[in-house]
């Protein structure tokens, strides 16, 4: 559909995007929950916190929104300010990651008794 040429073709490669891994977000956590709780039954299911966790969701949510953002003012057209500012969250992600996953190995670290 999306290489019939039309107009909307565009469209439906863009909503697959999205759509294709939140879908798949939203089964296999869903999924995965449903087991554990009948698995555990009747005892409550224990998420462990991630001291991350606030950090994780505010990055997608910035990049979901400049894609929102751009996409509207650029009438659903790709380009480069799109792809840019995604790659940009992306390798702020990244790089913030492995700065905490660094400094927590050096925090880890065993030194010998003197």
């Amino acid at each position: 559909m999306a290489l019939n040429g039309k107009p909307e073709g565009i469209q439906v490669a863009i909503s697959g995007c999205y759509a294709g891994p939140i879908f798949n977000t939203v089964v296999g956590l869903g999924l995965s929950f449903v087991g554990s709780a009948w698995y555990g039954y009747p005892s409550a299911v224990v998420i462990p916190k991630d001291p991350y966790l606030l950090e994780t969701v505010g990055l997608l949510m910035g990049g979901l929104i400049w894609a929102l953002v751009i996409l509207l003012r650029r009438d659903m057209r790709l380009d480069v300010v799109l792809g840019g500012g995604l790659l940009a969250v992306y390798l702020l992600s990244i790089s913030l990651r492995l700065i905490q996953t660094v400094g927590s190995l050096q925090h880890h670290h065993i030194t010998p008794a003197p």
